[in-house]
């Protein structure tokens, strides 16, 4: 067969409702010389099927994937397997306008000197739809490099503009072969980002690659909720079935929608939100688990089907398995894009799909118990499972937050789990009152543990401590892991040499105008992001940790917030490297103070100069800081799971 003048690569999977308008638009172009290489990444959906009848014109050729394997590794396969001169791209779930490819052949054979040449696109955006030359409009053409480099003020205000500072789409492109080897497409477990097409595009440019457009639309970038760079940014859109969702699903999104179970690690670099090497996070618990040293299931083992989400610390269900449980995991289908709401790239989690046939398939494994959990965005799906009478007892945990349930419309869901369910895990004794009073109906007579929802594993509280920086510069220095609610008098802090140490990027940035107020001090100071391997060596350098302030005065003594319930997920980080928790006083008990009080591991503070007097005391934070050494394993899950187990066990003996 003579060799095409173009390659039109199709990377695909799960778009059998698209597939085949793609490939249609594709065999009405007026320019014929072309043939089409079809990749299916692991498709499980009827997408060979639709292909199949396509497949009679010899120009159309089709590779499956054995498993998905992620975009920029179809999108080097295709570009293996492509013939052509000229390569295109036409994702399925895009379509060409008849005269898309002769359009874009001119160009390259009339501009011998041009390595790529693009369209402008139509895209189905707002009301009335939108064209352009670029996703950030016409202003870009000519300034390729500059806004792919950033994302431009000057960019058109209608245009998509996705977070990445995306230019192109894949279905605008055509381009020369020069650079293939080059500039290969990254694969999944080099880095997974939203801004994979820019990424590339910038490096054709910085190799020395030249750009023109043809000035004309011929082209069309359909939008819809799984488009992958919705699935990853943070920035998009809210996405349906979210109530008060943030935008895109994370990683765990991520993870569902493409079918990645255990041993597929991802690196997970979004442009903006968390971001989580996989293989660097969970890479210990893997090794540990290839040594062999986890039980195999005993006859007494449990089949516990975990349902809704897993918050923080997601690998702290693995200790029910290495206690010889078997789990499995319904998820919800829209998870916050910081939520766990998948299996893992560790452990043995059996995911059961969440669709219209998930009742005969819970009922086929036949659960000993159902373990309903964790935030609100779980409770609609709760809600399904325990109407639906599936013969297993269900354990309903519940934390973040009534408050929430309340806001968004779902407080008669949650009182109706609540009452429906065998049995109540709240986070604590001040949850359990708080439901009391609010909803006595609806948590009357039911079991109750109290056990906190996202403790970290025990692996993760096993690393070395590092010597305090006070000892070497005689400052004062604390650390602030997460959100710094209730940190609005940092002057406070700066004019009394408390230093802060800021982790996160993804929270620097939510919070850019504090931390543009505060660094000037000189006593703020940002860190990225530390893993959990890492947590005990890089935090216990500090000398104590900030949890969520609870508001100093309430105007009532009923006016209960969500930072006097909560027990934010940075306990355990903070635990695992043994610091004291710095807990406001006031004139208010909350969750966090009743908890440090308890194990006697809190730094407790009505005003700023006594605070930093506490912190000045070398015995007084000694005795604290060993406290939590000592009693740092309490803060781990592991620990925990005889009760929950024996727990479960009271219910399912209930229900017999």
């Amino acid at each position: 067969m003579p060799r095409p003048v173009v390659s039109v690569l199709m990377p695909t999977y799960k778009h059998d409702w698209s597939v085949s308008s793609a490939i249609v638009s594709l065999l009405g172009q007026e320019f014929t010389d072309w043939e089409l290489v079809i990749v299916d990444d692991g498709s499980p959906d009827s997408t060979f099927d639709v292909v199949t009848p396509h497949l009679d014109d010899p120009r159309v050729r089709y590779h499956r994937q054995v498993r998905n394997c992620g975009l920029g590794a179809a999108l080097n396969v295709a570009t293996q397997l492509a013939r052509g001169r000229y390569i295109a791209y036409l994702p399925s779930d895009d379509i060409y306008y008849p005269d898309h490819l002769s359009v874009l052949v001119e160009r390259l054979e009339r501009s011998p000197e041009l390595h790529l040449c693009y369209s402008g696109v139509s895209v189905h955006h707002f009301w009335t739809g939108w064209s352009g030359l670029t996703l950030q409009g016409d202003v870009a053409v000519g300034r390729e490099l500059d806004f792919l480099a950033a994302s431009s003020a000057d960019a058109d205000p209608d245009a998509p503009r996705p977070a990445s500072g995306n230019l192109l789409a894949l279905v605008q492109v055509m381009h020369r072969r020069t650079l293939d080897g080059q500039v290969p497409w990254p694969t999944r477990e080099e880095i997974v980002s939203d801004a994979l097409e820019r990424d590339h595009w910038r490096a054709l440019l910085e190799r020395g690659a030249t750009f023109a457009c043809t000035g004309t639309v011929t082209c069309e970038w359909r939008q819809h909720p799984d488009q992958r760079h919705k699935i990853i940014s943070q920035v998009w859109g809210r996405q349906p079935g979210a109530p008060g969702g943030r935008a895109g699903r994370g990683l765990s999104g991520y993870r569902a929608y493409y079918g990645l179970g255990a041993g597929d690690f991802v690196n997970w670099q979004p442009v903006d939100g968390i971001r989580v090497n996989e293989r660097d996070w969970y890479g210990p618990l893997a090794d540990r688990q290839r040594e062999g040293d986890a039980p195999e299931p005993t006859g007494d083992a449990l089949k516990i089907l975990l349902v809704g989400e897993l918050s923080h610390n997601p690998e702290r269900v693995l200790a029910l398995e290495e206690a010889g449980h078997r789990l499995y995991g319904m998820w919800i289908p829209y998870p916050e894009a910081w939520d766990a709401a998948c299996a893992l790239p560790v452990g043995g989690i059996r995911t059961i799909p969440y669709d219209r046939h998930w009742r005969d398939r819970v009922r086929e494994i036949q659960p000993d118990l159902v373990y309903a959990l964790l935030n609100y965005q779980a409770i609609e799906l709760t809600r399904e499972v325990v109407t639906a009478d599936l013969g297993a007892p269900v354990a309903f945990h519940f934390k973040e937050s009534p408050f929430f349930a309340q806001r968004f419309g779902l407080w008669p869901a949650l009182l109706d789990v609540l009452s429906r369910a065998d049995g109540h895990v709240f986070i604590s004794e001040e949850n359990h009152a708080w439901f009391q009073w609010m909803a006595p109906e609806a948590v009357r007579d039911k079991p109750v543990l109290l056990l906190d929802g996202d403790m970290p594993k025990a692996d993760w509280f096993r690393g070395p401590q590092s010597p305090k920086l006070s000892s070497a510069d005689g400052q004062i220095h604390t650390v602030c892991a997460g959100r710094p609610v209730g940190l609005d008098d940092f002057a406070e802090l700066a004019s009394r040499g408390i230093n802060v140490h800021f982790y996160g990027e993804h929270f620097h940035g939510y919070y850019a105008d504090w931390v543009a107020r505060h660094l000037p001090t000189g006593h703020l100071h940002l860190h990225p992001a530390v893993g959990p391997k890492d947590w005990a060596a890089e935090l216990s350098a500090y000398d104590a940790a900030w949890t969520h302030l609870p508001v100093p005065a309430p105007p009532s003594k009923y006016a209960t917030t969500w930072r006097d319930l909560n027990l934010p997920a940075r306990l355990g980080t903070y635990a695992a490297a043994g610091l004291p928790l710095i807990v406001g006083s006031g004139n208010w008990p909350s969750a966090v103070g009743k908890l440090a009080r308890h194990h006697g591991v809190g730094i407790f503070f009505d005003g700023y100069d006594e605070l930093a007097a506490q912190l000045r005391d070398g015995s007084h934070l000694t005795a604290v800081t060993e406290n939590m050494r000592a009693r740092k394993l309490d803060f781990s899950f592991d620990r925990h799971v005889p009760e929950l187990v024996d727990f479960f066990r009271s219910l399912i003996g209930g229900r017999r």
